[in-house]
């Protein structure tokens, strides 16, 4: 009984500061890769070429890469969007790696904490995907998702990062990787960068508070 108050009393107290902690709009523009539109009817997939900008907010670089609709009428119908309805192939209509998409620039807080998560996909034809993410042109780090199963298999990645410039921008491109990666289909979903979330003065108050309550009831109670 002693131990269950306990838990109730934590359970609260993490209830109170994951609401006073609000949650940070994306500073990526087009994260899902939702504009320009792709036909959704037919088995369209729509090929962009090397330094095209019709992706709001990206620019190809390395080669052409492909945006699929979901539920694409073909024999690799239903491979869906992790967000939206909408998402990129970074190996494009030809097969090869070095391909990718590259940020346009995001203002940043030299010295801030920034959160950057994305969406890797592998296909049951083709297991195996890697990328690389590229912030300022600094060094590569290589992100990998073993197929597990499924048609589309896709799987959550993320980095933190401190800003040591005003502004960044970050490059994704499809990664050679031994047996851990194909050069035929390699997805990319649902790219998220948003600032590091950070407890408000009020917030510790309030666990200091309940803490020191929560130790002062185990007392009595002991």
């Amino acid at each position: 009984m002693k131990t269950n108050f306990v838990m109730i009393g934590v359970a609260i107290i993490a209830s109170i500061i994951g609401t006073a902690i609000p949650a940070s709009a994306n500073l990526i523009t087009n994260g899902s890769f939702e504009t320009p539109t792709t036909p959704h009817d037919n088995a369209t997939v729509i090929d962009y070429l090397e330094g095209d900008t019709s992706i709001v907010g990206w620019t190809v670089v390395g080669g052409n890469i492909s945006i699929y609709p979901n539920n694409r009428w073909s024999v690799d119908r239903y491979l869906n969007a992790t967000e939206g309805v909408q998402w990129i192939d970074l190996t494009g209509n030809e097969t090869g790696y070095r391909k990718g998409l590259r940020s346009d620039l995001v203002a940043t807080t030299v010295g801030a904490t920034y959160n950057l998560s994305f969406d890797i996909g592998t296909h049951y034809l083709y297991p195996n995907s890697s990328l690389t993410v590229n912030i300022n042109g600094g060094d590569l780090r290589m992100f990998t998702n073993i197929y597990d199963g499924g048609v589309l298999e896709w799987e959550h990645k993320s980095l933190t990062w401190v800003a040591d410039s005003p502004s960044v921008t970050f490059t994704f491109l499809g990664a050679e990787n031994g047996s851990s990666s194909n050069d035929s289909l390699i997805g990319l979903d649902n790219v998220v960068f948003i600032p590091a979330p950070v407890p408000e003065p009020a917030t510790m108050l309030l666990l200091g508070l309940g803490l020191m309550g929560l130790v002062g009831v185990r007392r009595k109670l002991n």
